[in-house]
C-alpha cells in the first residue's frame, strides 16, 4: 500500500482547547484547519463507543472539507457509575455544555450511589 504524506490536517472539533491540544502534538510541518473555518457544526453523534463516535466525526467532516480528519471523542468513565456518564458525558451539562452542571450531577449521582464516596480511595 502506497503512503501519502500529509501535509494538512483537520482537527475534527470545534472545542478550541482540544484543537489547542492536539495541535500541539503534531508535527509543526503540518497545515491544521479547525472545523470553525469552514463553519461547520459537529454531527450526530449516536455511536455507542468513544471510538464509533470519533469516526463519525472524522468521515463527516472529511467528506465536507475534502481533507484527511483527525477527530476524538473522550468522556469521565467513573467506576462507581459502572463507567457512566462515559460518551454522554457533555450532555451531563445540559442543552449549553455546562460544565459545573454535569459536575453537579456526577456528585449527585455518586451520592446516590455511595454516601462516603468521598472516603474511598480513587486510582487514576
Amino acid at each position: 500500500m502506497p503512503t501519502q504524506k500529509i501535509n494538512k490536517l483537520l482537527i475534527g472539533t470545534n472545542n478550541k482547547g482540544k484543537l489547542r491540544e492536539i495541535k500541539s502534538l503534531l508535527p509543526k510541518n503540518i497545515k491544521i484547519h479547525s472545523t470553525s473555518e469552514f463553519n461547520l457544526k459537529s454531527p450526530l453523534e449516536n455511536g455507542k463507543t468513544f471510538k464509533e463516535n470519533s469516526l463519525i466525526k472524522s468521515k463527516y467532516f472529511s467528506k465536507k472539507t475534502g481533507l484527511i480528519c483527525l477527530a476524538d471523542d473522550s468522556g469521565l468513565e467513573i467506576d462507581l457509575l459502572d463507567k457512566n456518564p462515559g460518551i454522554y458525558s457533555a450532555r451531563w451539562g445540559g442543552r449549553h455544555g455546562d460544565f459545573n452542571k454535569a459536575i453537579k450531577r456526577v456528585y449527585r449521582e455518586l451520592n446516590k450511589k455511595d454516601k462516603n464516596w468521598k472516603h474511598k480511595k480513587i486510582r487514576p
